[in-house]
């Protein structure tokens, strides 16, 4: 169930400028690296920059992250530069 994969923390905050409600972040199961992605619930944000009044909920994550756990976990492809003549 969810309890092997979950970890409550009221004490996330991610930035305040645009966040309306719950936030989350996703970390490896390891706990060596930094958040792996991020997001939360954004019930203004679309308002914000001029499109309607909609309530919304968003995540992202970058590559860095995502490319050092594969590398710990042997996972990230081999691959050759290609040879230019």
């Amino acid at each position: 169930g969810f309890k092997d994969w979950l970890i409550f923390d009221a004490s996330v905050v991610r930035g305040l400028a645009y966040y309306t409600g719950v936030v989350f972040e996703g970390f490896d199961r390891k706990g060596e690296l930094r958040a792996i992605c991020g997001g939360g619930r954004y019930d203004k944000l679309l308002e914000t920059f001029g499109g309607e009044a909609l309530p919304a909920v968003g995540f992202g994550f970058g590559d860095a992250v995502i490319v050092e756990l594969l590398k710990d976990r042997a996972l990230l492809p081999d691959v050759e530069k290609p040879q230019v003549d």
